[in-house]
């Protein structure tokens, strides 16, 4: 997973509500509230970076090691991916 390119799906839209984001998504007619961590790797989500680069930019955000860090965000891909909010590029 690590080299693998996520990005979101383009049935899926969002909608920012007190600084976390809600995502909707159209063919399921679901939302999905995201928490903090889920948020912010979501808006890391622009098909280009690389889960280990998404690690990377939000390590000095928490001030986390990477390994805690790459387990929130994985945990956050698994949770957007069972939604079908995500798609993988690579």
């Amino acid at each position: 997973m690590s080299s693998d390119v996520p990005q979101r799906a383009v049935s899926v839209r969002e909608m920012e509500i007190d600084g976390d984001v809600t995502l909707f998504h159209a063919e399921t007619q679901e939302a999905l509230v995201l928490n903090a961590t889920a948020s912010d790797v979501w808006r890391l989500l622009d098909g280009e970076r690389s889960v280990d680069e998404i690690v990377k930019a939000l390590a000095p955000a928490y001030a986390a090691d990477a390994v805690v860090v790459r387990a929130g965000v994985e945990s956050a891909l698994a949770q957007l991916e069972e939604h079908r909010a995500l798609e993988w590029a690579g």
